[in-house]
């Protein structure tokens, strides 16, 4: 058995990441059997666990993720306290997030996806989501640093952690939006209440992104791309072929500024993808899990051997969106 050090029933392996909250580990358990795959261990900073409001605030993905049951979601394996410090485990997972993918192994341009591979990427996130939906969680973190693809093409919607859940108590403390500002929706920016259909305008964002090389209300800064948001007029669109007009319409819907001129269902968004795969020729995501994996090795090793991170723990850099293009103003705690 692999050294490491000892955390309840697991072995702490590596720190895979420490941010302001949480801090991620490679783990396994103590009674491994043999071929029983790595897990990754998130658990709140020690000195942090006195505080009952971030205490909630984590806890708050716990819940979250109990209450779904998808492919596209990673499971929740083990969750609970050790020495008064709550932890969560998860599978580790071996891949990349979206946004190393379109970066690939260079500095320059992103590099878009193919529109087959960007279709099953949607289709199995919207699935992911309608699950969530279902069960009153709203995700409002969509982005590209949320969806991780493993070495087989897989996807996976991760990070909970500013989650809205319907039926728990909110957090107060603290100003500002939550969320990614350059997937926000319009209600997000102006303080407004959100639903599913928030989710719904990221989703389309990140699409849009993957099909264009980049976000589709991405401006000089901040504050002008949050004035597109808010108007709902983006910036680039991909042309998309004659047979998908469908799947163009609904991209639009998404992202219009009034939350009820949406789609009116996540399932909907799934059934219109869907139908595109299938105008595509590749109906149950066989040639775009191959070109997704393919991408995936492709991601240099250093940045490869990915696990699963909560968004205060990758280093974004929250003020200068030139270095990050996912950068937010997300306040620590609290929400609208």
């Amino acid at each position: 058995m692999n050294s490491g050090t000892r955390f309840g029933d697991y072995l702490l392996l590596q720190r895979a990441a420490v941010g302001g909250m949480s801090e991620v580990f490679r783990a396994q358990r103590q009674a491994r059997r043999p071929g029983e795959p790595e897990l990754a261990l998130k658990r709140l900073l020690p000195m942090l666990c006195d505080d009952e409001q971030i205490a909630r605030l984590f806890l708050r993905e716990v819940e979250a993720m109990r209450r779904i049951d998808h492919p596209a979601v990673l499971p929740l394996l083990d969750a609970g306290e050790c020495g008064g410090v709550p932890f969560v485990v998860m599978p580790w997972v071996r891949g990349a997030n979206l946004r190393q993918l379109l970066k690939g192994s260079g500095s320059g341009p992103q590099q878009p996806l193919s529109i087959t591979a960007t279709l099953w990427l949607g289709a199995q996130l919207a699935g992911g989501l309608a699950t969530a939906h279902a069960a009153g969680v709203v995700h409002r973190d969509v982005s590209p640093s949320n969806i991780l693809v493993d070495i087989l093409g897989s996807v996976f919607l991760i990070d909970f952690g500013i989650a809205r859940v319907m039926g728990l108590a909110q957090t107060t403390r603290g100003q500002g939006m939550r969320g990614k500002w350059a997937y926000a929706s319009p209600e997000q920016i102006a303080g407004q209440p959100i639903d599913f259909r928030t989710d719904l305008f990221a989703l389309a964002s990140v699409l849009i992104e993957a099909l264009a090389g980049q976000a589709p209300f991405a401006d000089m800064d901040r504050e002008s791309t949050l004035a597109r948001i808010s108007r709902a007029e983006p910036l680039r669109w991909p042309n998309l072929p004659f047979e998908l007009n469908e799947v163009d319409a609904t991209l639009r819907a998404m992202l219009r500024r009034e939350p009820a001129d949406r789609p009116a269902s996540t399932h909907d968004v799934v059934a219109v993808l869907q139908r595109g795969l299938e105008q595509l020729g590749d109906p149950y995501g066989e040639e775009a899990c191959r070109e997704l994996a393919a991408r995936t090795r492709g991601v240099p090793p250093a940045s490869g051997a990915f696990v699963v991170q909560p968004a205060e723990l990758r280093g974004e850099d929250v003020t200068n969106p030139q270095i990050d293009p996912d950068a937010t103003q997300v306040r620590a705690y609290g929400e609208p």
